[in-house]
């Protein structure tokens, strides 16, 4: 880790030895200024560039859709710090973040190997400030 009080610094754990082989953990974790996202709620070009169709619809089904789409980005973005690497890169309009039966965010990469990574991602927000902090085993 380079400089650990960044904001926003990403931490690999990489040549952990285990049963099957070497394994790996990354973190990734991203804040975001909801108000950035109140114009971007009539955009709707902009939105399909970021979002996926599912990822919409439940954000603009939302009391308050800018806070849904400022975590879901703030995800979105600390996945991308958490697997891009000098190997493999991902694009933010491969990465859709839906809420399983419970309620809890989940992360599914909609390119290469779904099962390479095991994503495990929190999201919290208020009405100011959206955050998210995710863990990535590989």
């Amino acid at each position: 880790m380079k400089n650990p009080i960044a904001c926003c610094e990403v931490l690999q754990i990489e040549n952990r030895e285990s049963g099957y082989g070497q394994m790996g953990m990354s973190i990734g974790v991203d804040c975001e200024d909801v108000s950035r996202f109140d114009k971007i709620v009539n955009n709707k070009n902009l939105l399909k560039k970021i979002f996926t169709k599912k990822e919409i619809d439940y954000c603009m089904g939302r009391a308050n859709p800018s806070q849904h789409f400022a975590v879901r980005f703030a995800g979105k973005e600390a996945v991308i710090k958490a697997i891009n690497t000098a190997k493999r890169k991902v694009s933010i309009n491969h990465i859709e973040i839906l809420n399983n039966d419970a309620g809890s965010p989940v992360v599914n990469l909609l390119d290469g190997d779904p099962g390479l990574y095991d994503v495990k991602l929190s999201l919290s927000h208020s009405k100011e400030t959206a955050i998210a902090f995710v863990v990535v085993i590989r």
